[in-house]
């Protein structure tokens, strides 16, 4: 019979595969646009970057200890390796909450109409952009700092491995001190601002949608509908992004506060949580590349720029 950590262990492996080769793919892509195809840049592009290296971060940190643990390795990291993975995850974690919610907020703003409120901002919000990553590293850096002190290594087998990745020892030193009060405050308000930031841009960005489709029916057919324009399918990309990012997050949060408080040690409720937990990472490169136009007329990928290269040298036979 198959054992449970084996299953947890392959299912570990493939979302890592996939998620590192997909970001690392379009992490290349994105500079590969940048510096060879200058003219095909979008400002949403270096949001869409940082995202990429977050999530690469949160599945290194994550998914890689995961896999170690289902394959039998025990006591992986000493108190310092424990404190520094920990410390990572969380702010790579963080970072991808802010990053998601300002990509919806950055689409939402660059669809509005020119006549809008956001006719002003729309022009300079892409001068903006560094400074928001600066203020989301200095943030998630301030606020996860108490996770230094918090998180120690497992020192035998008899202490239950959710104590290691979950916050076990955050909600239990709750009553200790004020400053795990101030860091636990800290984080949920973070959390909560940043979510009511994606609602607040989805839900305008859906209005705009089923505005413009009202306002369209009556020109194009069934056969050049709203969605063949880009500005149109990359919002809809952003929306099914931030849903899957919510839906996930939702789940990894609701299991981690389960095991948390259960009296029994649930070990494999908290893998499944941490297999949540690392769905986005890896599933949305794979929506960003499936839905971007630019990437099938690169033709410095090294397979096409052979195909090419062979398709101009048989046109000068021919010719």
């Amino acid at each position: 019979m198959i054992s449970s950590e084996l299953i947890f262990g392959v299912a570990f492996f493939l979302q890592c595969a996939i998620g590192i080769v997909g970001n690392s793919l379009l992490l290349v892509l994105y500079v590969c646009i940048a510096f060879k195809k200058p003219q095909e840049k979008k400002p949403m592009d270096l949001i869409l970057a940082h995202l990429t290296v977050a999530n690469m971060a949160t599945l290194f940190t994550r998914g890689i200890p995961e896999i170690m643990f289902c394959s039998g390795m025990r006591n992986i990291f000493n108190d310092l390796g424990c404190k520094i993975v920990m410390y990572i995850y969380r702010i790579s974690r963080g970072f991808s909450v802010c990053t998601t919610s300002l990509l919806s907020m950055f689409q939402a703003i660059i669809i509005s109409p020119n006549n809008s409120v956001w006719a002003r901002i729309k022009v300079k919000a892409h001068k903006y952009i560094l400074h928001c990553f600066l203020f989301f590293c200095v943030t998630n850096a301030l606020i996860y700092i108490r996770v230094i002190e918090l998180s120690e290594a497992i020192k035998n087998d008899n202490i239950s491995r959710y104590e290691y990745m979950s916050h076990i020892f955050v909600v239990r030193s709750l009553n200790e001190n004020k400053a795990t009060a101030a860091f636990l405050f800290g984080m949920t308000l973070h959390d909560f601002i940043f979510h009511l930031l994606m609602a607040l841009s989805s839900t305008h960005m859906v209005l705009l949608l089923y505005r413009h489709r009202k306002q369209v029916q009556h020109i194009y057919s069934n056969s050049h509908s709203s969605r063949s324009f880009p500005e149109i399918k990359a919002t809809q990309t952003i929306l099914l992004l931030v849903s899957c990012f919510v839906l996930f997050y939702w789940i990894n949060n609701c299991c981690t506060l389960y095991v948390t408080y259960s009296v029994e040690n649930e070990v494999e409720v908290e893998t499944i949580g941490a297999f949540f937990g690392g769905c986005y990472p890896a599933l949305s490169p794979l929506l960003l590349i499936g839905s971007d136009s630019r990437i099938g007329k690169l033709h410095f990928i090294p397979g096409k720029e052979k195909r090419h290269h062979k398709d101009f040298m048989n046109g000068l036979v021919n010719y």
